[in-house]
C-alpha cells in the first residue's frame, strides 16, 4: 500500500537521499519534532550565533518595506521556535502570524512568545485567504517544502497587491576556498558537534545535504518569478554562507 504523503515517517529509518528526493512532509515534520528540544541551542552554537544577525537583516528590510504602513499584516512560514516571527514582531504596529508543520517546535514557540499566534499547518496549503498579509517571511525553512513551486504559489497567493515576501535560505559560498572550507565544516564538522548534544544525528547529515540540493540564487529568482512574483533579487550575507530573497508580488 503506498504510504500517504504527510503519514509520520521516522527519520531514522529514511536514508538522507530518500528525503531529498521525496520531501516527504511526514518525514520532515517527524524530523523536526525529534530536533525541537536542542533545536535552539543548536542553531546558536552552530552558527556561532549569526543566525540572529541574518533574522535582524531580514527585518531591517521589511521594516523599510512596511515604513509607510502604520499596521502591517506579516505571515511568517516555517516558523520552527518562532525566532523570525519574534524578530517581525518588532516592527512598529505589526500583528505577525507563524506557522509550521512540527507540534513540538509549535509548543516551545508559544512559550517563548506568547504575543504571537502560531498556528500548525504548511506552506503548500496556507489557511488564509487571497490578498491577506503584506509580507510573508520564512527563516531557513524553505528548502525543506515538499513541493517548492506549490509553497511559493501559496506566498504569492496570500500576500496583498504588491506585498513581499522575504526568505533566508543557507547559502554555499561562490568563491572556491570559501566553499571548500565551508562544506568541510557543513559536511564533516558541523554533524559531529551536533551529535553531541541531539539524539537524531541524521537532521544534521540532511541539514547540508538539503542546501547543497536547493536552487540557490539566480534558479531561485527564477522559481520565484514562475510563481507570479513581479520582481525579485537577493543578498548573500556572512561571506556567502546565508542568502536573503526579496520578491515582490
Amino acid at each position: 500500500m503506498a504510504k500517504r504523503a504527510d503519514s509520520p515517517v521516522s527519520p531514522s529509518k529514511e536514508s538522507t537521499q530518500s528525503l531529498l528526493r521525496t520531501k516527504s512532509r511526514g518525514s520532515i515534520k517527524s524530523m523536526f519534532d525529534e530536533v525541537a528540544p536542542t533545536y535552539d541551542f543548536l542553531n546558536h552554537l552552530l552558527s556561532l550565533g549569526i543566525d540572529n544577525y541574518w533574522r535582524a537583516m531580514a527585518t531591517s528590510k521589511a521594516k523599510k518595506i512596511l515604513a509607510k504602513n502604520p499596521a502591517p499584516t506579516i505571515l511568517d512560514v516555517a516558523t520552527g521556535t518562532g525566532d523570525l516571527g519574534a524578530s517581525m514582531s518588532k516592527i512598529a504596529g505589526a500583528t505577525v502570524t507563524a506557522l509550521d508543520l512540527s507540534p513540538e517546535m509549535l509548543a516551545i514557540a508559544r512559550k517563548k512568545y506568547p504575543q504571537i499566534t502560531f498556528i500548525e499547518g504548511y506552506a503548500e496549503k496556507l489557511p488564509f485567504g487571497n490578498a491577506s498579509f503584506d509580507v510573508v517571511s520564512a527563516g531557513f525553512g524553505v528548502r525543506n517544502f515538499e513541493n517548492l513551486d506549490a509553497g511559493m504559489r501559496e506566498f504569492h497567493r496570500v500576500l496583498k497587491s504588491d506585498g513581499h515576501a522575504l526568505i533566508i535560505e543557507p547559502m554555499i559560498p561562490r568563491n572556491s576556498v570559501m566553499r571548500k572550507l565551508y562544506l568541510v565544516y557543513f559536511k564533516k564538522v558541523l554533524p559531529k558537534i551536533a551529535g553531541l548534544f541531539c539524539k537524531s544525528s541524521f537532521a544534521y547529515d540532511y541539514l547540508p545535504n538539503s542546501v547543497e540540493q536547493f536552487p540557490q540564487g539566480k534558479p531561485f529568482i527564477a522559481i520565484l518569478k514562475k510563481s507570479g512574483f513581479k520582481s525579485a533579487e537577493y543578498f548573500p550575507m556572512t561571506f556567502e554562507t546565508s542568502i536573503l530573497y526579496v520578491a515582490k508580488k
